[in-house]
Parts: C-alpha cells; sequence; structure tokens
C-alpha cells in the first residue's frame, strides 16, 4: 500500500492573532541596542582615510610630484586614457577604447590650475605665476615642469613651510606646486575639486577621488595589502577584523596567471565573471549544463532525511497493510 503525498502534508495548523508590526519594531530596537553597545565596547574597525590634506601635510615632497606630473601630462589619470581622456597609460584593450570617454577629466586644468584659480581671488600672489603659465606653450609648460619634477625626485626637500629644490628652468612651476601644496595642506583643495562652478548647488566627487590615484593610493595600500597581487579587498584593512571575504572567487580569477601577466587583466577577469553568472542563469535551458545538478546528486544529500523517512512510513504502512 503505497503512501499519498498529501499523508505527509501538516493541515491542521492553530491560528493565534499575532501583532507582526510589534515584532517587527521590538526587534529592531534589541539590534540597536547591541549594535550600539557592542561598537561603544569594542569601537569602530575603521582606517583613517587617505586624505588630500594628510598626504600634503605628511608627505608634501611626494604631493608636489603628484601635483607636477599632472601639470606635464605623465601622472596616472593625466595618462589614463578612456573612460577620462585620451591618453594611453592605462589602456587595456580595444573595448576601452571604444567604450569612449564617459567622464572627461583634464588633469592639468581640473587638478591643478582651475583650484589655484579659485586660491587667487583670497591670495592673488598666485595670479601672475598663472598667467605666465598659461600663456606659454604647452611644449614650454611641459619643460618647465619635467625639470621642476626632475628636481623634486633628486633634490626635493621640505623646510621651512615650503618644499625647496636647487635653482634651475622651472618658469612659474615652483610657485605653482607650491601654492598647491598650500592648498591641499589647508583643507581647501578638496572643495576646490568637488566643487561644479556651473552648479553652485551640486557637487561631484570624481576629481577628489582620482587626484591620488596611482602611487599614493599603492603606498598606502601595499602595507595593508590590499593590492591586485596581493588579493587586494578580501584583507581587512584593520588586523583582526574580517574583510570582503566574498569577493574570493572575483580576486582569485586575477590570479590566474593569463589574466594577472595580460594588459587587459579587469577586462578578462569581468568576462570571465559575467560568464560564469550567464552559465547559472541560464542553466535551466542549456542542453546537457541543465543535467548537471541531476549527475552529481548533491539533492540527495539534501533531501536524505526526507526520502529516509518516507520509505520508512511506506514500509510500517506496508506492513500495517499486511498484517
Amino acid at each position: 500500500m503505497a503512501t499519498r503525498m498529501d499523508d505527509e502534508m501538516v493541515h491542521d495548523y492553530k491560528y493565534v492573532p499575532e501583532d507582526f508590526m510589534k515584532h517587527l519594531m521590538s526587534t529592531l530596537g534589541i539590534i540597536v541596542v547591541l549594535v550600539l553597545i557592542l561598537s561603544a565596547v569594542f569601537g569602530v574597525p575603521e582606517k583613517p582615510p587617505l586624505t588630500i590634506k594628510g598626504y600634503a601635510t605628511n608627505r608634501p615632497v611626494s604631493f608636489e610630484a603628484v601635483a607636477t606630473r599632472d601639470l606635464n601630462g605623465q601622472g596616472d589619470i593625466a595618462n589614463y586614457g578612456p573612460p577620462y581622456n585620451n591618453g594611453t597609460g592605462y589602456v587595456e584593450s580595444d573595448l576601452q577604447k571604444i567604450s569612449g570617454i564617459w567622464h572627461p577629466i583634464n588633469a592639468e586644468q581640473d587638478f591643478i590650475l582651475k583650484p589655484l584659480s579659485m586660491a587667487a581671488s583670497i591670495d592673488p600672489s598666485i595670479s601672475p605665476a598663472l598667467r605666465t603659465f598659461e600663456s606659454a606653450s604647452r611644449a614650454q609648460q611641459i619643460v618647465w615642469a619635467n625639470n621642476y619634477e626632475k628636481a623634486l625626485s633628486a633634490h626635493g626637500r621640505y623646510a621651512g613651510g615650503k618644499v625647496v629644490v636647487p635653482a634651475g628652468n622651472y618658469g612659474p612651476v615652483p610657485t605653482l606646486i607650491n601654492a598647491t601644496l598650500r592648498l591641499g595642506k589647508s583643507g581647501l583643495m578638496s572643495g576646490s575639486l568637488t566643487r561644479n562652478p556651473n552648479v553652485t548647488t551640486r557637487f561631484n566627487n570624481q576629481n577628489y577621488l582620482l587626484f591620488l590615484q596611482g602611487q599614493p593610493l599603492h603606498k598606502a595600500a601595499a602595507p595593508l595589502q590590499l593590492l591586485g597581487e596581493q588579493w587586494g579587498i578580501i584583507h581587512g584593512a584593520v588586523p583582526g577584523y574580517p574583510a570582503a571575504w566574498w569577493m574570493t572567487i572575483p580576486t582569485w580569477i586575477y590570479q590566474w596567471p593569463f589574466v594577472a601577466s595580460s594588459p587587459a587583466a579587469d577586462a578578462i577577469a569581468l568576462s570571465i565573471g559575467f560568464a560564469f553568472w550567464l552559465a547559472l542563469a541560464l542553466t535551466p535551458w542549456i542542453p546537457g549544463w541543465n543535467r548537471v545538478p541531476r549527475y552529481l546528486g548533491v539533492y540527495k544529500l539534501i533531501w536524505k532525511d526526507f526520502y529516509y523517512n518516507r520509505a520508512k512510513a511506506q514500509k510500517e504502512s506496508e506492513k500495517r497493510g499486511i498484517s
């Protein structure tokens, strides 16, 4: 005698009145109290952020080197390529070129000259250097900036509240870059980078986030093992606290030799991840692939107890029928 599936279902549920909103709000209140108590006891696991003001204050020579590379077009963003500009420094594939420029950035203007123009309104001593630089040819500007960058790298030192280098053919660049350093140390540069001069009530954080892109961020990330070759984001910024462990799979893709050594690593990793997602999303309709779950038999482990109890009940029912 076979048992019917309907016999295994429970129908005689007992209904009782409940106030779900009361349970919801009480649970929310308990969680809020626990979070506040635990955060007060253990603190917040946050690493102090890398800010423009902090970088300018603690590493003035390096800060000026970053700003000078924006002037001569050799900075990480100045020479990045799509989606920021027509540079080639970080072009991984033709797909990146085809995508075009979505967020146009002229590092020389957006990162240095425009913020200094704003600062000149309250510090007129910057204006003569700005006029001299902007009236020169682009070739001359690059010569001045290149000379100053080399001097910073070889002999730059911080003394008397400014960066000092040996005399050379720098044009107005030292005045401009030292003014940029003062602006950075004051904390006002962050605001000048986020301000949209055409819309007074709207702010765009793009330039602020990208100004320290490259060596400043890499040097800050390396000791924390947050670089791509160090499995990056799955490491916690604060020792002892978990990080984004769920990013293990996409980070693992970056460690594959043919991906890690490719100039188009991001495009390849993204494509592989998308292919995996597509295979899972379309599993019910892909011939052969949609049979894999049945071949693996994992469902047998999940439903093992159900099938065991069902078979046991069926045997007992058969015994009672025989007797």
